[in-house]
């Protein structure tokens, strides 16, 4: 009665193991799209609702739309192989002389990253390449923390809602170096150096160092130090940078 008892239970069983293969991604769930960031023509990569790339720039052939459309043909042939969210990597691929961060799906080379593409997202290749391959293995059911919101990023009433977050800065490996440093008073005007350090990546943004002197109603001040991408009145400033020296000399006194 018993062993009777388990054949429906265990053909139950089976239809729901058949039921849960049944409802891994498809590679029909692979779209591309037009999309527009900063007021500028970009394509998109989705699987299913969830946008898992997006092509800020284009080639001397292809439009940022072309390249999402070539990629999501790749990602199609590719799920259709496997949908293994562990079997989404990065790789490097070499053509050439050249290497690149390249994204895989198994054996498939579903796109390189190019440092032109790398720049427009305000990235490293390899940043790029992860944020990329975390999207697509999320997509696929792989448990991972949430990507970081969107960052200093404005787009007009085109953009789609599912935009991916954009990439972090890359933190691996450090670097020090000195750059100049303004200060403007009310006293005087100075030029000087200052040490700054941080991640590799920010620390070859940085040009300079801006010195800030706020004043509190004359018992006391504070100066600040602006790590920046460029000079001028408008501070852009770099982050994640540390200033750890400074020193000046005094051209003008007024």
């Amino acid at each position: 009665m018993c062993r009777n008892a388990r054949i429906p239970l265990a053909a139950a069983m089976a239809v729901l193991l058949v039921w849960v293969a049944g409802a891994a991604v498809s590679p029909d769930a692979v779209s591309s799209r037009a999309a527009t960031v900063d007021g500028r023509p970009a394509g998109e990569v989705l699987i299913g609702e969830q946008s898992v790339m997006l092509l800020r720039t284009a080639t001397a052939d292809l439009s940022p739309k072309d390249r999402a459309d070539i990629i999501a043909n790749r990602l199609r042939a590719a799920l259709g192989e496997t949908t293994d969210p562990s079997r989404v990597y990065t790789a490097q691929l070499v053509i050439g002389e050249s290497a690149y961060d390249a994204v895989y799906v198994g054996d498939r080379v579903i796109t390189a990253v190019t440092k032109t593409e790398a720049d427009a997202h305000g990235a490293t290749t390899r940043a790029l390449a992860t944020l990329w391959r975390d999207n697509i293995a999320r997509a696929l059911g792989e448990e991972q923390p949430p990507s970081p919101p969107p960052a200093e990023q404005t787009t007009d009433g085109t953009q789609p809602s599912s935009q991916p977050a954009k990439a972090a800065v890359d933190w691996t490996g450090t670097a020090q170096k000195w750059v100049p440093i303004f200060s403007l008073e009310t006293s005087r005007a100075a030029i000087g150096a200052a040490q700054v350090a941080g991640p590799t990546a920010q620390v070859n943004k940085t040009k300079a160092v801006m010195q800030l002197r706020l004043d509190f109603k004359g018992f006391g001040r504070i100066y600040a130090y602006v790590p920046v991408s460029h000079i001028s009145t408008k501070l852009d400033r770099v982050q994640g940078v540390s200033v750890w020296a400074v020193g000046d000399v005094r051209l003008v006194k007024f």
